[in-house]
């Protein structure tokens, strides 16, 4: 893949394919839910009642602060990728959406049917998260 952060949409195609072949279809709601689960993270605290209540500022005001936050933000990224994988394995048991999933197309998430089995299972999973996910939030702050 390209180190580029510009790339044209013809390089962008080309990486999403280098990505399939490496990772399969599954890979790519990996990585989808992956950044669902981080900005539900990002968003939890970002509405923390603490006086200083942005995580970038209470970052920042520490000492190698700069450093902590890409710590942060790699241990969230993972700890993300891992629940995306056990919200993924779910998911493939209906199958239904196992179907969307083998065929790579993202976009049938947004068909109702689709839609509320996803939701459904993102609830189940949230509620089997929850304390793991207040523990890691804590930890955070």
């Amino acid at each position: 893949m390209s180190e580029n952060p510009f790339v044209d949409d013809e390089e962008a195609e080309q990486n999403i394919q280098e990505f399939i072949e490496e990772h399969g279809n599954e890979g790519l709601f990996v990585v989808y839910f992956r950044q669902f689960i981080f900005s539900f993270i990002m968003q939890e605290l970002k509405s923390s009642d603490d006086e200083i209540n942005d995580i970038g500022t209470q970052l920042h005001l520490s000492a190698d602060g700069d450093q902590f936050l890409k710590d942060q933000r790699e241990q969230m990224l993972e700890r993300c990728e891992h629940w995306a994988q056990d919200l993924v394995d779910h998911l493939k048991e209906d199958d239904v959406v196992s179907e969307v999933i083998e065929s790579g197309d993202i976009s049938r998430l947004e068909d109702d049917d689709i839609e509320e089995r996803v939701h459904q299972s993102i609830h189940e999973k949230f509620g089997e998260w929850e304390t793991l996910l207040e523990t890691f939030l804590e930890d955070l702050e």
